[in-house]
Order: C-alpha cells, then structure tokens, then sequence
C-alpha cells in the first residue's frame, strides 16, 4: 500500500525538527566525553557506562510505550519525552558530578525513547513511505551536526559546557513546538474498528522485530568496524579509511533524503526489494574486496541500508494493525536498540578470535540473514493479502 498524503506542513516540520534535534544530542556525547572525562576525573572506558545508562532508559521508555501511550496518548507522551530530553541534556551542561552525568544520560536515553517511539508510531499511521525517509533522514543530519557544535564549543571555551547550554536552549524551542501540536499528534490514534484481528499480526511481528534487530545491527556495525577492517586488516592510511566510513554515513543520509522525496511514489514493499539487493551487493563488495575496490562496497551500502529502518516503520500498521502498532513500535525499536549494541559486540568477539579480516564475512553474514528475513516475512504478508 502507497500512502499518497502528508500531513500537515506544521506537524511534518516539528516531527522533522525533534529528529534533528534526537541526532544532535546522540552526535554530541563521543566529542564531549574526552573533555568530561577530564574534568569528572573519569577514565576513557568509562564511556561505556554513560551509553549503558542511555540505552536503560530508551529502552524502558520504547518496551513500554504501549502501555503509556493507552493512558496518556500520543501528544502528553511526546511532550513528556521532550521536556526529559531537556532535563537530561541540561543535565549534561551543568554537571558537577558523575552521578549527575550518569543520571542525566539515563533520562536523556527515556526521553529520547518516548520522542522516537512516539514519532515513529505516529509517522508509521500518518506519513507516506517518503515522509518517513525524511524523518531519519533529520536524524542523520542532526547526528552530522552534533559534533560540530561540541567542536565550536571546546575550541571557544575548552570545554563541553557550552556546547550542551545551546543543545537544551534548542530541546525546548522542540518542547514548545512538539507541545503546541499535542491535538495533532493525537488525530491519528487508530480506529480500532478498523483493524484486522491481533492474532494474525503474530508472525509477522516476529520477523518484523528480528529485521529491525538484524538491520540496525549490521548498519551499526558497518559504520563502527570498516574504520578497523580497513586499517589493520587491509593496511589503509588513517586518512583515507576515515574518509570512507564518513561516505558511508553520507550515502545513508543521502540515500533517505532522496527517498524522502520520491519514497511517496514508490510502493514500499518495492522500495525494500532494491535496498536489499544493493545493500548485500555492498557488503559483498566490502567483504571480496575485488582488485582492491572493496571500498567502493561502502558507499553501496549505505545507499542500500538508508530506507530500510524508516521503510520498515511505514510498513508496521500494514504487516501488524493499526490497533497493535503503537505497541508494536516500542517493542521494534527496543529491538533495534539491543541489535546496535550486539551485532557489533559479537562480531568483536569474532575479530578477536579469528582475526579482522573476519569482519568481513561476519557483515555478509548477517546482511545475507536480513535480507531471507525480508524475503520470508514480504512472502508471509502476500500469503495472507490473498
């Protein structure tokens, strides 16, 4: 199914400003760490902790989004998780203390789990194929943006502070914006009518959530272990692996800026079809590394993952029901979370047993298993269209 409208102009730029503005925040953090480290007399690992923290509450917050979102409703949940994202990233700003910078990227992981749960739901019911692209497409710009304006701030002020006051200052402009179309948000809760039973929806919930656990876990772990599979593996120059891998991200974005513009007039199923093809043809290419071009694999990766997450989110009313897709929703990106985390992790565990150049193959692996999982799950929902 093709949606062919949009939704108010309004509401599309304030969804598309709070994505920008969830990129920001997630961008910022790895340019800040060194400085707050520093200053909270922490150690370089220690990272790890404030990004367990984070994924605590994003978890938390998209697990039980449902159940939330049946009290509450879509508008106060994304003005909620809004108004937390203030707290927490202000949190960061002021911080004195590293229980504080822990707690605040607690809360900053539960806001911005409300926000793009809410946002997606909302999206997956309201936006068109193409909307959706753009929506991640904000994401990836605001993740680009994000360390430039830790940047600016560390070479003005030496330290993070600063570059955290003008992220908080900029979460409540998105606060009142987000607030001011509470009703909007909460026109496209479902008509329960309408659906089709819930127990039908099981199997393809199922796949849904192993895509979008496979699909974040290889688009993660593309981006984190190129850099390393290049270098140590293939003896490229620091310079010219890091070019790559920021092509990489740059294809992605581009990639959902593109479908953001024609993804309304192409039917989503068809969309998922190319991407998979050219997403595995990268990662081949990756991996082979033909007569030495095995970089080229990244850019075709990129382009190939870059509608899969936000076409996948379109797609949820249809494969699941609109009742259950709220619900749904929090539980896919819960998924998709714990996948960005583990994929790269065990295939850190096969680099250190059997060698870097396993990097390759262990991303074909897995980008060879997204792809049967789509191409089983597209055959489950034809199956039951019939």
């Amino acid at each position: 199914m093709i949606r062919s409208s949009r939704p108010p102009v309004h509401t599309l730029v304030v969804a598309l400003g709070a994505f920008v503005m969830l990129g920001l925040i997630d961008g910022a953090l790895g340019v800040a760490w060194p400085s707050m480290r520093q200053a909270l007399d922490r150690d370089l690992a220690d990272l790890g902790l404030v990004l367990a923290c984070g994924s605590l509450g994003y978890l938390s917050a998209s697990i039980g989004y449902g159940r939330l979102h049946a009290r509450l409703g879509t508008g106060v949940l994304l003005g909620v998780g809004s108004g937390l994202l203030v707290v927490g990233v202000t949190g960061f700003a002021v911080a004195p203390t590293w229980i504080v910078v822990t707690g605040a990227a607690f809360l900053t992981g539960l806001g911005g789990g409300l926000v793009d749960t809410g946002m997606n739901a909302h999206a997956a019911l309201s936006f068109d194929v193409g909307g959706t692209n753009l929506l991640h497409a904000c994401y990836g710009l605001g993740a680009t943006l994000g360390p430039v304006l830790i940047t600016v701030s560390l070479v003005m002020t030496g330290v993070w502070r600063g570059g955290y006051v003008a992220l908080a200052l900029l979460q409540v402009i998105s606060l009142a914006a987000v607030w001011s179309r509470r009703r909007r948000w909460a026109g496209a809760e479902p008509d329960l009518s309408a659906d089709r039973p819930i127990g039908r929806a099981r199997l393809s919930t199922a796949f849904a959530l192993l895509m979008f656990f496979l699909y974040t876990g290889v688009e993660v772990a593309t981006g984190q272990w190129a850099f390393t599979l290049l270098t140590e593996g293939r003896g490229m120059g620091t310079a010219a692996a890091g070019t790559w891998v920021a092509i990489y991200w740059g294809g992605l974005t581009v990639g959902r800026f593109g479908f953001g513009i024609v993804g309304s007039r192409v039917a989503p199923r068809f969309i998922l079809d190319v991407s998979m093809v050219i997403s595995l043809l990268g990662v081949t290419v990756l991996w082979l590394d033909p007569v030495g071009l095995g970089v080229v694999g990244l850019p075709l990766a990129g382009l190939g993952f870059a509608a899969v997450f936000p076409t996948l989110v379109s797609l949820t009313p249809d494969r699941i029901g609109r009742v259950a897709s709220t619900t749904t929703m929090g539980y896919q990106l819960a998924a998709a979370n714990i996948g960005a985390a583990g994929v790269p992790w065990i295939l850190g565990l096969v680099a250190d047993t059997r060698g870097v150049t396993a990097l390759g193959p262990g991303l074909f692996i897995v980008g060879a298993l997204l792809s049967a999982a789509h191409l089983v799950s597209a055959r489950t929902a034809r199956s039951k269209a019939r």
